[in-house]
């Protein structure tokens, strides 16, 4: 059995040590001298797929001053915000939050998927992206402290919100007192949030009582983070190995498509595989011979690799055994993505998740983006004299779980949003998960959202063929914003019919 202090999830961009659940106080706005503002003044067009005219729009760079310790200055949260620019009352236009995870992940994952420009890397441009949501709803991607350029004040790195209830605060603060800065109070408001950034929105939630919060989306979000160190992990994480492992042809399963085998493998894992690792010492061995030679025809793993392991294969053993016959590492984040088991940049002093194939670090810990920096200098006007943090290993590394609240040692932080949708009948749950995702596996997410007292009619979860990030497969980038472009457009005019009707 791991000790919670043992675990580590991996979620997009960077590693998450999955472990607690935050304590969300109600934050009180700052004066307005606490906020700092770019904008160039400008207006820009782009065409999306939800409209034939075009969107006229500016864009906003905000940061937020929150107080530290009195000897050690005052940190800094930010945000880019786009509002567009239309003959539309803007105190009742909805406002989507955004972020994603890590923790030490910036909002630049979001925020070019959702955004009015994509990114493409390579060439260091900025296209129009014809995917954005923009129409539906202003939108406001939220960096956390120590990602793009929030900072923390002290010049070591540490700070009190590189941590679970201080990561809280932050973000809390940050939008309360945008929706103030900008006149909004009232608006509708939507968050986002992005693997660790689902954990980060559930325990958000109680702080979130006075903002008019009518919807949440999550993205192959992190909700029960405890699970991972009983048998339920192991439970959790089988079907997307098989799944994985029939994709590659390594798979003793007949399914007609990758669903089809994920959800053979899920029949077997909640049902025979559950039941034999509940009585853990006690199996037969007999029965535990029989069923590891089952898993190892499933999973295309040797027999001795599942037997060794007591029937609890670990993924990181799974990703870098499968195909080791080709010198292959899979990714966790994308089990679709292989590179060689021994890249040439690679940094043996972190976590072997860390030198996932899907995240690209190398040797550093950091991630930094002089694109997405000479992006918002162009866009409002900003000129940090440094470049963005898209991601930051070292504030995950530092992150502080040791002042979370704790149920019991258990760290669901589902119970929290079904509370609020419960106390919010109107609110409406929106959850993305893939079949390829091992950093936050499908099977999870589904029970989670199942076990924790959610209104179930509210509630939606869409299965994809995709790994932690669909806004990265070609074929979903187009189908997952209009997902959640319909999941706003159609929720807010619902609202604005039964507003009418009560009137």
């Amino acid at each position: 059995m791991k000790s919670l202090a043992q675990i580590r999830v991996f979620c997009v961009p960077l590693l998450l040590a999955a472990l607690c659940v935050a304590a969300c106080a109600t934050v009180s706005a700052e004066p307005a001298s606490s906020w700092r503002h770019a904008e160039n003044g400008r207006t820009y067009q782009v065409a999306d797929q939800f409209g034939p005219d075009k969107l006229n729009y500016k864009v906003h760079w905000d940061s937020f001053e929150l107080d530290e310790t009195a000897d050690s200055g005052r940190s800094v949260i930010s945000g880019t915000t786009y509002l567009r620019s239309c003959d539309c009352a803007a105190s009742q236009r909805p406002v989507v939050f955004l972020f994603n995870g890590g923790p030490g992940a910036s909002s630049s994952p979001l925020h070019f998927a959702l955004g009015p420009h994509a990114r493409e890397r390579g060439a260091a441009t900025f296209p129009d992206n014809s995917n954005t949501i923009l129409r539906a709803a202003d939108l406001v991607f939220i960096d956390p402290v120590e990602t793009g350029f929030s900072r923390t004040a002290a010049t070591d790195g540490t700070s009190r919100f590189l941590g679970v209830d201080g990561d809280v605060e932050a973000v809390s603060a940050f939008i309360h007192n945008w929706v103030t800065a900008h006149g909004r109070d009232n608006a509708p408001v939507f968050i986002v949030g992005q693997s660790y950034g689902g954990f980060r929105l559930a325990n958000l939630l109680p702080s979130m009582g006075d903002i008019n919060v009518q919807g949440l989306i999550m993205v192959s979000p992190l909700l029960n983070a405890s699970a991972s160190a009983s048998d339920l992990g192991n439970v959790f994480a089988l079907p997307t190995m098989v799944a994985t492992a029939w994709r590659f042809g390594k798979s003793s399963i007949e399914a007609s498509g990758e669903a089809e085998a994920w959800e053979i493998a899920r029949r077997f894992s909640e049902t025979e595989l559950l039941v034999a690792l509940e009585q853990g010492d006690l199996l037969d061995e007999w029965e535990k011979q029989s069923l590891a030679s089952e898993v190892a025809a499933m999973t295309g793993l040797p027999s001795d690799l599942v037997l060794q392991a007591n029937l609890r294969v670990g993924i990181q053993d799974f990703l870098e055994t499968l195909l080791a016959g080709d010198n292959l590492l899979i990714s966790r984040l994308n089990t679709a993505k292989t590179e060689s088991l021994k890249p040439a940049a690679t940094n043996t002093d972190r976590p072997a998740a860390a030198n996932d194939p899907s995240l690209g670090l190398g040797r550093s810990n950091k991630i930094l983006a002089s694109d997405i920096a000479a992006y918002l200098t162009d866009m409002t006007g900003l000129d940090q004299g440094e470049d963005y943090r898209s991601l930051n290993l070292d504030a995950n590394f530092a992150w502080d779980w040791s002042g979370a609240s704790l149920e019991l040692f258990y760290a669901d932080a589902t119970p929290r949003v079904a509370d609020f949708m419960n106390v919010k009948t109107d609110a409406r749950l929106l959850v993305f998960g893939g079949y390829r995702d091992l950093a936050t596996p499908l099977l999870a997410t589904r029970y989670a959202l199942t076990h924790a007292g959610l209104p179930q009619e509210r509630v939606e979860l869409k299965m994809l063929a995709s790994g932690h990030s669909p806004f990265d497969e070609d074929a979903l980038r187009a189908p997952f914003a209009d997902s959640i472009y319909t999941f706003i457009q159609t929720h807010t005019a619902t609202m604005a019919t039964k507003g009418e009707q009560s009137q």
